[in-house]
């Protein structure tokens, strides 16, 4: 019998410092002074989760994932916020396996899409999420950081 490569479950508020080093690499250190309520508003909420892939007690992977209301689509659709798995475990279907799971997450949340957004030059990921029935949008994202900007009056 094959040993599993690692256990996936849903993140609890006192997983925070066990995440904070994964978080700290997929985000090249830049971890703002709320990052730590986020984390436990995502874990708390109904409308975001935390999944960690665990092998001998010790977090590999994680994904952050949300739902919200899409008018585009006519319902609710789930999204992919952030996805990393430690580079010792890359490669091994880790990432697929978390990813998998947030799909039938969603799935049981009545969701009508995934949206996933994935740097343009990480040929890993995409084939990734090609491998999982993904398939690339011909639209660019844009955003508008609202504590920064000040243009954006009513």
């Amino acid at each position: 019998m094959k040993k599993q490569l690692a256990t996936i479950r849903i993140a609890q508020t006192s997983d925070y410092s066990t995440c904070l080093p994964l978080f700290r690499t997929l985000y090249h250190g830049d971890i703002g002074p709320d990052f730590k309520q986020t984390f436990e508003n995502f874990v708390n909420s109904e409308d975001g989760v935390i999944m960690l892939a665990e092998r001998s007690s010790k977090v590999i992977g994680i994904l952050v994932g949300s739902y919200h209301l899409d008018i585009d689509w006519e319902g609710r659709i789930a999204k992919i916020d952030a996805l990393i798995v430690e580079e010792t475990y890359r490669m091994k279907g880790i990432g697929k396996k978390l990813v998998q799971r947030f799909i039938t997450m969603a799935r049981r949340k009545k969701c009508k899409s995934i949206k996933s957004r994935i740097n343009r030059k990480n040929v890993v990921a995409q084939k990734l999420h090609k491998s999982l029935g993904f398939t690339e949008a011909d639209t660019y994202e844009y955003f508008l950081d609202l504590k920064e900007c000040m243009h954006a009056k009513e």
